[in-house]
Formats: C-alpha cells, structure tokens, sequence
C-alpha cells in the first residue's frame, strides 16, 4: 500500500521541480539502484539470520524513506527518499524466501501467488488512498505510508513467527562476494537452467518497470486525466490483479504448466501493450490496463516457482535476493530508457517498444528446459 499510495501523486510532485519525463523516472531509478546493491546481501543475511529480523528492519526502513520523501522541499530530498527505500527493499524477496520456507514442492507455485495477491491488494487500497489524501496535500500520501509501515513493522513484532529454524540456516562464512551484487547474479545464473529464467525475468522486468514509470504521465499528458482519474486506473489494475490471482492462476498454471502460462502471458501482454498505446479515448485505458494486469500476473509465480526448484533449500534466500537485483537493475534502465525515448522519441514510445521486447522474453522463455531434462543433463556428467 506504501509503495502505491504515491503512484498517483509523485509524477505531480517532481514536476513541481522539473518538467522533464526522465527525471520522473528517475524517482523509480534512485529507488532501483539502492535495492539493487543491497538486495542480494539482505538475501543471504535473511539465509544466515533468519527471515523475521530482515523483514522487520527492512520495513522499518521503507517507513523512515516514506517519511523523508513526505518532507520534500527539493529533488534531491525526494531521491534520498526513494534511495533509504531501495536500500532497505527486502521486503519482497525476504517474503518470497518465507513462503519457500513453508511451502511443500508441490505448493509453491499456489503459495507464491499470495504474494501476488497481497500486492494486488496495496495495488487496490494504495492508489484509492493516494488519490484520497491526494486531495488534502501532494504529501500526505506519502506521510500515510510511513505510518503503515510502522504499523506493519509493530505488527510484525508481535504476530510474525521464524520459518527458517537454526539447523537449517547457511553458516558458510561471509565473503566480498556477498556484498557484490553482479557477482551474486553470475553465481546464480551459472546453477542449470537458472541462467536462462534470470534473463527471462530481467527482459521482462526491463519492459515492464519502462512503461510502469510512464504510464500515469502518460495518461496525464495524452487524456488530460486528474489524480482521481490516474487512482482509479491503478485500483482497477489492483482489482484485475486480485481476481487473477485469486480464481485464474491457481486453476490456470496446474492444467497447462508453468512455462506455457509463463509465455502465453507474456505474448497477451505485448499485444496489450501495443493496443494500449494506439486507444483513442481515456476510458479505453480502465479495461486494457485491467487486462495487462491480468497477464502480468501470472509471471512472478511461474518464474519464481521454477526458479525455486533450482537451487537449494539453504540458497533460497539468495536466489530471492538475486531475483529481486536483477528486477531492480532493470528497474534502473528501463525507467530510463522509458523516460529517454518517451522525451525524445515520442509520448507513449514506452508501450510500442515495450511490446517488441515482450516477445523477444516471450520467446526466451520458450526456450527453457523442463527440470527433468536439466536432471538428466546434470547425471550425464
């Protein structure tokens, strides 16, 4: 909720400051790069001490980055606001690593689809509040959020359980290497068959993190929409994300697999994305931008399942750390590829281009080999 309450106000915040489209990308960028270079440590950390204490401290500093963004008063406030955020982002990957904790084989890709839906639920109530508070002051949204993190983080104190007992925690010892995120990558990508789904991922993430940074300017800009207009957008994005996650993956992912739902899903999204640039009207954007969130959100199970299956129980957390890099450095570059081409190119330049870099992610993920055979692979040798 934190995260999408000031989707709907941040575009109108740094326009206070500058007019440009890349430096409102750039509020995605800063927040990218800090989760980048710490998320693989807070990965292993979470392997070596425990899920619990990493998710409380990583969302004890999402509220202290909430509350400095709310102050404001200048750009460079609101990036060291997105950067205290970024840096103390473990919050996901450390979820995803606790749900691999308690999770059977067989359950997992259920399972990680709670993620999924708990994001959808922010995705519905953030924007509905952002658009709320919206009202009163730009900055209120962003005050909200500090104090639900911290309520979260009381929350957690008293409700949450470990899942990773003692016996089962990494006690190898700590190198460079582990505060090296590029390296941490490559270790990864190096497992069988891990490689090729961290590209997968890192493509898709590239596109998707591009024309997420745009597309409230975009509607802004090309329909004239007003905060409440951009707030629904985004609830209805989170209600299409709820009820995919809720009645179509689960039924969907066990009847045709996991790879077949992770390339249909991301051809629909590419053709999406294209109808999308081309609608005339803004009340085209409500169900195409619905649909879009339909097909996105079969991706992060189906890749985080298979990429679960992988690894070994003790790097779960590592490869969690890792996915959640790769997403971020993609988080990076395609919001500023985003921000380049939609002031350079053309407004709206995100979609189209996003859509051919859909297929190409579509295809790669094509070309991924069931675990059997990367089983047998590894026999042979």
């Amino acid at each position: 909720m934190g995260i999408t309450m000031l989707l709907p106000v941040a575009p109108q915040i740094v326009l206070r400051y500058s007019n440009q489209a890349l430096m409102v990308t750039m509020i995605a960028v800063i927040y990218a790069g800090g989760q980048f270079i710490a998320a693989p440590l807070i990965g292993k950390l979470g392997d070596r001490y425990g899920r619990r204490p990493v998710l409380l401290l990583s969302v004890l500093g999402q509220s202290i980055g909430y509350l400095v963004f709310g102050l404001g008063g200048s750009l460079w406030v609101l990036f060291l606001g997105r950067l205290i955020g970024g840096i103390t982002a473990g919050n996901l990957s450390t979820a995803g690593a606790y749900i691999a904790d308690v999770s059977r084989p067989e359950e997992r890709s259920k399972n990680f689809t709670l993620i999924g839906t708990a994001w959808s639920l922010g995705l519905i109530l953030g924007p509905a509040l952002g658009g709320i508070f919206g009202q009163f002051s730009l900055e209120a949204p962003a005050f909200v959020a500090a104090a639900l993190a911290l309520l979260s983080v009381l929350l957690g104190l008293v409700l949450l359980p470990e899942s990773l007992p003692a016996e089962k925690r990494n006690t190898s010892p700590m190198s460079w290497r582990d505060y090296n995120p590029i390296a941490a990558i490559f270790d990864m990508a190096r497992k069988p068959g891990l490689g090729l789904l961290l590209l997968v991922n890192g493509i898709f993430s590239f596109a998707f993190n591009g024309v997420s940074s745009t597309s409230a300017l975009f509607v802004i800009q090309k329909f004239l929409a007003a905060t409440w207009q951009v707030s629904l957008l985004l609830v209805l994005s989170g209600v299409s994300i709820a009820l995919t996650n809720t009645f179509i993956v689960p039924r969907v992912i066990p009847s045709i697999g996991e790879k077949r739902s992770g390339v249909s899903s991301l051809m629909g999204l590419a053709v999406t994305y294209g109808v999308i640039f081309f609608a005339p009207g803004l009340w085209m954007m409500y169900p195409l931008h619905m649909l879009a969130s339909c097909m996105n959100s079969f991706i992060f199970p189906v890749l985080t399942t298979l990429s679960a299956e992988r690894v070994d129980v003790r790097e779960i957390g590592v490869l969690m750390g890792v996915t959640s890099a790769v997403g971020s450095l993609t988080n990076i570059f395609g919001p500023l590829w985003a921000g380049v081409v939609y002031d350079q190119v053309m407004r709206g330049a995100p979609y189209w281009m996003g859509s051919l870099i859909l297929l190409v992610s579509a295809w790669a993920f094509s070309r991924a080999k069931p675990r059997t055979q990367i089983s047998i692979v590894q026999s042979s040798y």
